[in-house]
């Protein structure tokens, strides 16, 4: 039994003698291929199999005990099919060569060991090799060589393990885990020597300057090229300083509080500055600064990398300028040229032939677009140079909506395309810079009706999102973003044809300066398409907190029975005066300084009548008016405008002036203002609930109408039309509305009324009940009487004393 311990420590002399051997030849062969390399291996393995079963030890007559086993996986494991084809033809032939009756049995032993280590290899892939993965590739070799003794004879097997079986299998495992460590080792330092090989010449010829500094700021580590930038003369010569040696004091220190930054935040840095060259020519060099660590993760020095971007620099700064330049020097002509042709188009200058004239059209559109050409690069030139100016202030969303849509309405206006504002955040703020988004607006717009088919309609859309945000939409019915474009849409220059015979023309450039300016605003621009159904962009910005108001200072005369009305004026003086003019009306009144003030007032008391500045202490009194109009407490109360521009201020509302009992200019006439409370009074006394029915037919309207009786105030409308002209002019406190109209759908006056305005559908059409909040019922004709719709109109208008006077039969 000690004699099989004795060859079998041999064997194990003889791995380490191969494995030293091994080491010497990969490293002639290192430069030599792959595929060299496995054959080479698996010849060496093979030699020292081939060697293993000479110096082995008889246990009977043609049976050795040796580890070749080992030689064979391990060329396997280590080098795959090509190692392990030449290791195992080798070994079989020679132990065939050896003879005797274990010959086939230890031929089979061999074809066990290559089909272990070739399973392994194979197993692990393209990852890196693992202590386990050896310990389980010497575990599966000793098992398949206690295999090997079952298919020894029956009468020979048993005797044979009982001998050697023990020493074996031991020798086995403990020289496989001794080759595969080994093995591995060398692989790793090879793999390691040609990176450190490749990664010294790209550092040693890379013309930038890399270094490693440790904590103080020494260096440890550099390149040439940092040493030619220091002057320092050679590489060895920086090694242990720092650059309080090379550079004066204060760019030093500079350099340095860089570097503590660095430490001191662990995160990766970029800094562009000024520099002096070894030529002693200046300019500049970006330089990024990153933490260099140590195994343990802990930071202990500085990786610098330093490029000379004085020409990038140069470069950039000319191109800006030449565009700058060019830019500025084409709008001067191009006003002139656009102003002469837009003057000439107009007719200003007379009559022209036809042919002229569509010849000057010609030229004004191409002039038109060469100034949005020039536009868009001016922009593009402010933003990259981070020039683009942003007045940020909190901003009311509808107006600059209005304006955007007001700016838009002319472009391309042969298409006869319509823009329809849908405002459903009501008195939506946010803060931003209101010229840039109008700018954004305008650029999406001038897309959607670009791309719009001839006389659809672009919906311009606010509404709320979770979160605190607004999102602003334009929505067109185009042809959609093709597919294989959306990814480069916001790109610089990107436009879905590029060829010069495109249809739309345009830069390229106005969706990308739309996504600068909405994330300069704190937002994102996104969007939304499918090929041959239209595109939406979606702006999405956060909306803006609403600051809790301290109780305004309001002055509040003493209660008594006489009707209120609500003065909302500034100044001192013309509030008194029309205090006592109201007063000797027999009118009691209470004074609003500001908007704060009278919202306060109107949302916590009951007026018969306001009087309204349109400049409340530097507010604007059209705003007041829309949010009462707007609002669910004194949305009808009647106002009498007292201002120093009552007609100019008429003109711009316009149609939206309802509920505006007369426009006084300052000084008020006291005659004037008598005749327009007296109307205020004559309406209150005879307060009737306004009701529109929207209905086609003429029987219908008759009965409703008769059903309601007298104590109502009933208008009927007999289109969709006529039913959006009477809202315009007039505020409702119910509608009754039919669906089936001959000019569209009912449901489309919806988003006509006011949010408070309560709906009854009463149609012959069935309907969903679920409608939303906008409509309180929906009753079936046939199904429901008029006698159950005027009931349901009594319990809505809970404040009016209605007398319901509609019969059915029976009653």
């Amino acid at each position: 039994m000690g004699t099989i311990w004795q060859s079998l420590l041999a064997n194990l002399a003889l791995v380490s003698i191969f494995l030293v051997g091994w080491d010497i030849i990969s490293d002639l062969a290192r430069r030599t291929s792959r595929k060299v390399q496995d054959l080479l291996l698996g010849a060496v393995m093979a030699g020292g199999a081939i060697i293993s079963m000479l110096l082995a030890m008889p246990i009977a007559s043609g049976f050795i005990v040796d580890l070749r086993s080992a030689f064979i996986a391990s060329a396997a494991f280590f080098g795959g099919w090509r190692a392990a084809a030449i290791a195992t033809l080798c070994a079989i032939a020679f132990r065939l060569y050896l003879g005797g009756a274990g010959a086939w049995p230890g031929v089979t032993g061999i074809l066990i060991s290559a089909a272990v280590g070739l399973g392994y290899h194979y197993a692990i892939g393209g990852r890196r090799r693992k202590s386990v993965d050896i310990l389980g590739l010497g575990a599966a070799v000793a098992a398949g060589s206690a295999i090997g003794f079952m298919l020894f004879p029956s009468h020979a097997g048993l005797e044979i393990f009982k001998q050697a079986g023990l020493p074996l299998l031991s020798f086995v495992f403990v020289s496989q885990i001794i080759i595969g460590v080994l093995l591995d080792r060398q692989w790793r330092r090879r793999e390691l020597a040609e990176a450190n090989l490749i990664f010294s010449a790209m550092v040693r010829e890379l013309p930038d300057c890399l270094n490693v500094k440790d904590s103080q700021g020494r260096f440890i580590a550099a390149n040439p090229a940092t040493a030619r930038f220091m002057r320092a003369g050679s590489v060895d010569a920086l090694i242990g300083k720092t650059d309080f040696d090379f550079f004066p004091k204060d760019l030093a220190e500079k350099f340095r509080q860089d570097e503590v930054s660095t430490l001191e935040r662990g995160e990766t840095v970029r800094i562009d500055q000024p520099a002096v060259f070894p030529d002693e020519r200046k300019g500049w060099i970006a330089t990024l600064k990153a933490p260099f660590r140590d195994e343990a993760g802990r930071i202990v020095g500085i990786i610098t990398y330093n490029r000379d971007v004085t020409e990038q620099r140069r470069a950039a700064q000319l191109k800006n300028e030449f565009i700058s330049t060019v830019s500025h020097e084409l709008r001067t002509p191009l006003t002139s040229i656009r102003g002469s042709l837009g003057l000439i188009a107009a007719g200003v200058t007379g009559a022209l032939p036809p042919k002229t004239a569509n010849l000057v059209k010609i030229a004004h559109t191409n002039s038109e677009r060469l100034v949005h050409l020039i536009n868009d690069i001016l922009d593009m030139e402010k933003i990259e140079s981070g020039k683009m100016v942003f007045q940020v202030t909190r901003t009311a969303l509808r107006p600059v909506l209005e304006q955007a849509i007001a700016g838009s309405t002319n472009y391309m206006s042969e298409k006869q395309i319509r823009i329809a504002l849908m405002d459903d955040a009501p008195r939506a703020e946010a803060v931003l810079d209101p010229d840039r988004l109008h700018q954004v607006l305008a650029n999406l717009l001038s897309n959607a009706i670009k791309f719009s088919p001839d006389g659809e309609t672009v919906i311009l859309r606010l509404q709320r999102q979770p979160g605190r945000k607004l999102r602003i939409s334009v929505i067109d019915r185009g042809s959609g973003i093709p597919d294989t474009f959306q990814d480069q849409i916001f790109e610089k220059f990107a436009q879905a044809d590029a060829s010069n015979t495109r249809s739309k023309g345009g830069t390229g450039l106005g969706l990308s300066i739309a996504k600068t300016i909405v994330e300069k605003l704190g937002g994102s621009l996104s969007f939304e398409t499918g090929e041959g159904t239209g595109t939406a962009f979606h702006v999405d910005l956060l909306e803006a907190e609403r600051p809790p108001r301290p109780e305004p200072a309001v002055i509040v005369r003493k209660r008594d029975n006489r009707l209120r009305v609500l003065i909302c004026e500034d100044e001192a003086d013309i509030s008194a005066v029309l205090a006592m003019l109201l007063d000797a009306e027999n009118f009691t009144s209470d004074v609003a300084p500001d908007i704060a003030s009278a919202k306060t007032l109107l949302r916590t008391r009951d007026y018969v009548a306001m009087t309204l500045d349109i400049k409340l202490a530097g507010e604007s009194g059209i705003e007041l008016f829309r949010h009462i109009r707007a609002s669910a407490t004194n949305a009808d109360i009647p106002v009498i405008v007292i201002s120093a521009v009552a007609d100019e201020t008429r003109r711009s509302l316009n149609g939206s002036a309802i509920g505006i009992v007369d426009w006084l200019e300052k000084p008020v006439d006291p005659d004037r203002l008598h005749a327009a409370l007296e109307k205020i009074v004559t309406r209150k006394l005879d307060r009737r609930p306004n009701i529109l029915h929207v209905e086609d037919d003429e029987g219908v309207l008759t009965v409703m109408s008769e059903g309601l009786g007298p104590d109502v105030c009933i208008s009927s409308a007999r289109s969709l039309v006529q039913a959006q002209e009477a809202i315009a002019l007039q505020r409702f406190d119910l509608v009754i509305l039919d669906i089936g109209l001959p000019d569209g759908s009912g449901l489309d006056l919806l988003k006509d009324l006011p949010p408070e305005t309560p709906v009854i559908v009463f149609s012959a059409v069935e309907l969903d009940q679920n409608l939303g909040d906008r409509v309180r019922a929906i009753m079936t004709k046939t199904k429901t009487s008029e006698l159950d719709v005027a009931r349901l109109v009594k319990n809505l208008l809970p404040t009016f004393d209605i007398h319901i006077h509609a019969t059915t039969p029976g009653e």
